[in-house]
């Protein structure tokens, strides 16, 4: 089961790992396929399965853009699913033919206000991967 593989749900107990799988959905993203486009409503997480694909960040009146390849199995991405303004801030588009899963944000959501104590924990780790990919954002800014 990948799901317990997944950094942001290690350690998360058996059962909700059990009922987190149950919500996941096998999506399969042929190259070129955009997921989800930078600004629109965000209602979904991915998690990586096998190919790559790359999230793109530009802003409103700008040519320039940044482009995250996303390549590690069992990296997690779209996860403005979970946090306001449950907006998404980069395009995700399959640069490969890619396997997923998708999990509905809002299901997800219910399923911590269940279980509140592995719901923090994971909102935790996700504060961290969100503070990981701003640094990303700042060092390819700078170039540094």
């Amino acid at each position: 089961m990948i799901v317990q593989e997944v950094d942001l749900f290690r350690r998360i107990p058996s059962h909700v790992i059990d009922e987190i799988a149950a919500l996941a959905q096998e999506v399969k993203g042929p190259a070129g396929t955009v997921l989800f486009r930078q600004g629109n409503a965000a209602d979904k997480l991915y998690i990586l399965v096998t190919g790559r694909v790359d999230l793109t960040v530009g802003s409103q009146g700008s040519q320039r853009t940044i482009t995250f390849p996303v390549d590690r199995e069992q990296s997690v991405f779209g996860w403005s699913a979970l946090v306001e303004p449950r907006q998404y801030t980069a395009t995700a588009t399959c640069a490969t033919d890619a396997e997923l899963l998708s999990i509905d944000g809002d299901r997800l959501l219910r399923l911590f206000a269940k279980h509140p104590q592995e719901g923090l924990i994971v909102m935790q780790r996700l504060a961290g991967l969100v503070a990981q990919r701003l640094l990303a954002s700042y060092q390819a800014l700078t170039g540094g």
